[in-house]
């Protein structure tokens, strides 16, 4: 229902814009403000963005490399200012990750699931890069913390959410 809320504020926005109509300056105010169309109201919209990107690579623990290959889904949220910039959520969760110990040929479970909140800047295109952190659970001993993984996205300074990718480091 909420996407349905949003949708519709975002298409009477752009209605709005199409039309050319403005919110006026309030009269009797001491500064004289340009006057701020419906375009730029709806480029503060929050955007949303969701992709399942494969992951395939190894990293080190003590004693051996790990072998992991799984799928990773990314969620971007961006939350734009009026005057541009803003904050984008960047949510990453381990799908069916697993690992194998080279030389030890163990099998390794990586999962868990982060939110990170990161700036955009105004000024132009922001590339974020995050390492969220992951718990690695070995066939035997305690399960520990770990950031083999690196999220790249790429966000307009309106909030326009371009590539997302991720890498293990």
């Amino acid at each position: 229902m909420r996407r349905n809320v949003l949708r519709l504020a975002g298409n009477v926005c752009l209605l709005t814009a199409a039309l050319g109509l403005t919110v006026p300056v309030t009269a009797g105010t001491a500064t004289a403000e340009p006057t701020r169309t419906v375009r730029a109201a709806a480029a503060a919209l929050p955007q949303f963005r969701s992709v399942r990107v494969p992951i395939n690579g190894s990293f080190a623990v003590p004693g051996e490399m790990v072998h992991v290959q799984g799928t990773l889904d990314v969620t971007v949220i961006t939350l734009p200012n009026a005057a541009g910039g803003g904050t984008a959520q960047i949510i990453s969760s381990l799908d069916d990750t697993t690992g194998v110990g080279v030389p030890s040929n163990k099998k390794y479970y990586l999962v868990g699931a982060q939110r990170i909140n990161a700036p955009f800047s105004a000024a132009g295109t922001t590339t974020l890069n995050v390492k969220p952190t992951f718990v690695l659970v070995p066939p035997t001993g305690a399960p520990s913390r770990v950031q083999p993984i690196t999220v790249t996205v790429v966000v307009t300074s309106t909030g326009g959410i371009g590539s997302v990718t991720a890498a293990v480091a």
